[in-house]
């Protein structure tokens, strides 16, 4: 069964700009290049026919053409110790824009009886991933991140199947939904 979430890319001139936002560590796994995207839901495993219907589904959702801006980082922490840095979007009409698709897929995923998170979506793109806190490298990458104010366009959102690796996770486009018209 593949394991799938629903996500925008990040384009290619911010994705060069954000590593340079993690603390270079051992301490800290950066999310490769290519993995730095905007997750609106992970579905976890999904049956292949749940898959194909998802994917024709989805297509009837319109995808907004956004500019968003990247202004703040943060960071996401289990009780265990184990959590992720994140680079969040600053609030306004065109996060909004996303919420709503967030939204849309949400409904779609509940009309075909797939797995929905429970908690409130907070908009982010995962930069590091850790084991354990680290509080004085938690502390330069929000450093790192005072002052931040990337736009970003986001024009199309993906359907992704992930396969666990060896060092990082490999993403691969199921399907890909263009953007129907400008913000």
């Amino acid at each position: 069964m593949p394991r799938l979430f629903t996500g925008i890319p990040i384009s290619a001139e911010i994705n060069g700009l954000l590593p340079a936002l993690v603390p270079d560590s051992p301490d800290l796994r950066a999310v490769p290049v290519q993995n730095l995207h905007l997750t609106l839901h992970f579905l976890g495993n999904v049956s292949e026919s749940h898959a194909s219907d998802l994917a024709e589904a989805l297509a009837e959702i319109p995808m907004p053409r956004v500019i968003v801006q990247l202004t703040t980082g943060g960071v996401f922490c289990q009780t265990a110790g184990a959590g992720v840095l994140w680079v969040g979007l600053q609030s306004d009409p065109a996060v909004q824009k996303l919420r709503d698709l967030q939204r849309q897929q949400r409904d779609v995923l509940l009309r075909l009886g797939l797995r929905c998170e429970d908690r409130e979506w907070q908009p982010h793109v995962t930069v590091a991933r850790f084991r354990r806190l680290n509080e004085p490298l938690v502390q330069q990458f929000l450093l790192n991140c005072s002052g931040l104010l990337l736009p970003a366009e986001m024009s199309e959102c993906v359907l992704w199947e992930s396969a666990a690796g060896q060092s990082h996770s490999t993403y691969t486009a199921r399907r890909r939904y263009q953007t129907t018209s400008p913000s």
